[in-house]
């Protein structure tokens, strides 16, 4: 009876951890009403709103105009979601956060299957509790969606180098097919790219590149050829020079010229944004490192010593003394699993994606985004080593100076959180938000007091639960006052009030993202294309009477060096000024007639 409470306690401990984090980061952003950020994710939504309502499923548009820069399957999320739920926030959310907690399960099931269960709940609450990931996930770009389809392609991959028959082997070519598949529909080659860095290096290191690899491989893109080409295709033939334009000039062109947007950003553009992102787990990839770096002295040294036969055995007792009471206490260690093979799959997936994206003149933050499963195995790999007594004195010398003086210094974080967003957005947090923030900051000391208990599964579940306590500050304090400066909630609730909207609207100095989608349906069915654009106040084309121009308050200061503003009147608009565009253009003209006089 007590084994089968300790069993059971083993199996829902995590469980019921895992739930809560999910709880907290996946399903209550959804009932906190945050308006959409602008551009990115307001874009999207109406994007996905236009799908549904006027049935663009294979073309996605934009105001009646084809968006061909992202692929279909994130957009027919999004609009599924939306037909079903209705049009609002939580809906818009909930594919991004869905495909986030796929993301960190799936990175579980991957660490499950290579090191044991252990390991996999660890490392699914380390991808939750990753500052990077999870805050991307609350407002999800299409890259989220990847996350899961290059997780299981890549575990497919491993699993199937290890097949016992040609049947699973082909089982498994056909999974990795379809994942491939799903992918481009996600993001074009990206996820492809991704995928055969990752398991290419590895099978160069490890020395495992055979004819049957290379036909799998080759298989699996035929498959995923098929998946994907049935929407592309379909594109091509409505929109003819769609796969060009997609793939030579945003592919092709973006990772090996500037053209692009993006395209400016120095080489080493990710590596602050993974040493950031990856926090507070990356931290802990030194000690996997030193542990087995220690590991491989002592087996040295044995082998020097020890006749060939015994060095085995003799390397168990020097680097693991405690490693066969350790088996036996959790119950979950496969003799025939290759350890050494999934760690080096494991560094391959982290630092070959991260040279690779970092050659590609394209770069943009999501786009690191795949690379976070395996720091989140790789510190698992090195916490479950502590917790079953296999990690190395030195390992754990590392691990304990990185852990102790995070916990102390974890206080201050939060607050300096919220002095950077009020000096970057000009606000002013009230007491109360304060007072959240500083009670759950103070939770980062709360592991210390399991850790000198040596109860180290205790000590982790108390620091996720505090990290995850404080994005819920952050996302219940901050994130809506943030929000309402990007988004342009407010400038449709401007007309929705007015019930009409002007023969032409110029949104000017920001893209357009979601205004479109906070106007009442009525006023969505009388746009057509052309009737609210985009343009630089400097450059406004010629109005009709009946045109307003809307300028964010926050450009105001910026255009002022080239448009005279003063004494034009306006309406206040949430967080923009609504001008007449018959009272504007005077003041542009007089303002570039006095630029050419100064020439």
């Amino acid at each position: 009876m007590n084994k089968i409470g300790s069993l059971w306690r083993q199996q829902w401990t995590p469980i019921a951890l895992i739930a809560a984090l999910a709880g907290a980061l996946f399903a209550y952003p959804m009932v906190l009403g945050i308006p959409l950020l602008d551009p990115d994710e307001g874009l999207h939504a109406s994007i996905a709103q236009e799908m549904v309502e006027q049935g663009h499923w294979i073309v996605p548009t934009m105001l009646g105009e084809p968006f061909l820069d992202k692929p279909i399957l994130y957009f027919w999320a999004e609009a599924l979601s939306l037909k079903l739920f209705g049009m609002h926030e939580a809906a818009v959310r909930f594919p991004g956060l869905l495909f986030g907690l796929l993301g960190a399960l799936s990175t579980g099931f991957v660490a499950a299957r290579m090191f044991g269960p252990t390991t996999g709940w660890l490392a699914c609450v380390f991808y939750m509790t990753m500052i990077l990931p999870t805050a991307l996930a609350q407002a999800a770009a299409h890259d989220v969606a990847l996350i899961p389809w290059i997780n299981l392609a890549l575990l497919l991959f491993w699993e199937s180098d290890r097949a016992t028959t040609w049947k699973i082997s082909a089982r498994y070519t056909a999974g990795i097919g379809l994942l491939l598949g799903l992918t481009c529909l996600t993001k074009g080659l990206v996820g492809i790219a991704i995928v055969g860095v990752s398991y290419g290096l590895y099978l160069l290191v490890t020395r495992r590149l055979t004819v049957a690899a290379c036909l799998r491989g080759a298989g699996s893109l035929v498959i995923a050829a098929g998946v994907a080409m049935i929407w592309y295709l379909a594109v091509e033939a409505q929109m003819p020079g769609y796969l060009h334009y997609y793939f030579v000039e945003r592919h092709l062109l973006g990772f090996t010229t500037s053209s692009q947007i993006h395209g400016d950003e120095p080489w080493w553009y990710y590596l602050p944004i993974l040493l950031g992102g990856g926090l507070p787990w990356l931290g802990y990839l030194p000690v996997v490192v030193h542990d087995a770096w220690a590991n491989r002295q002592a087996f040295r040294k044995a082998a020097a010593t020890t006749p060939t036969g015994l060095a085995k055995v003799e390397f168990r007792a020097i680097a693991s003394p405690h490693l066969e009471l350790a088996e036996d206490r959790a119950g979950q260690r496969d003799k025939g699993r290759d350890d050494r093979g999934a760690m080096i799959l494991l560094w391959c997936w982290l630092i070959g994606c991260t040279l690779f994206l970092s050659i590609s003149h394209s770069k943009l933050v999501t786009y690191i985004w795949p690379v976070f499963p395996a720091v989140a195995i790789l510190a698992a790999t090195g916490w479950v080593r502590m917790i079953d007594g296999r990690l190395s004195d030195a390992a754990q010398r590392t691990l304990r100076w990185t852990f102790l003086p995070s916990c102390v210094a974890g206080p201050i974080l939060l607050p300096i959180v919220l002095v950077v967003v009020q000096s970057e957005f000009d606000l002013r947090f009230s007491a109360f938000a304060w007072t959240l923030a500083v009670v759950a900051a103070l939770g980062s000391w709360l592991p210390m007091a399991f850790w000198i208990r040596r109860q180290y599964r205790a000590t982790l579940a108390a620091a996720t639960g505090s990290i995850a306590a404080q994005f819920v500050v952050i996302m219940t304090v901050v994130l809506p006052h943030v929000a309402v400066t990007t988004s342009a909630r407010n400038l449709a609730q401007y007309f929705n009030e007015k019930g009409r909207l002007p023969t032409k609207l110029l949104i000017t100095e920001e893209r357009v993202g979601s205004f479109v989608f906070y106007l009442d349906e009525y006023l969505r069915e009388g746009l057509h294309e052309g009737r609210v654009t985009q343009a630089q106040i400097t450059r406004l084309p010629t109005s009709e009477p009946d045109t307003l121009v809307v300028l964010p308050n926050r450009a105001v200061n910026r255009v002022a060096n080239e448009v005279d503003l003063a004494g034009v009147p306006f309406q206040e608009a949430g967080r923009y000024r609504v001008y007449r565009a018959t009272d504007l253009r005077p003041s542009v003209l007089a303002a570039t007639s006095q630029e050419t006089s100064r020439h």
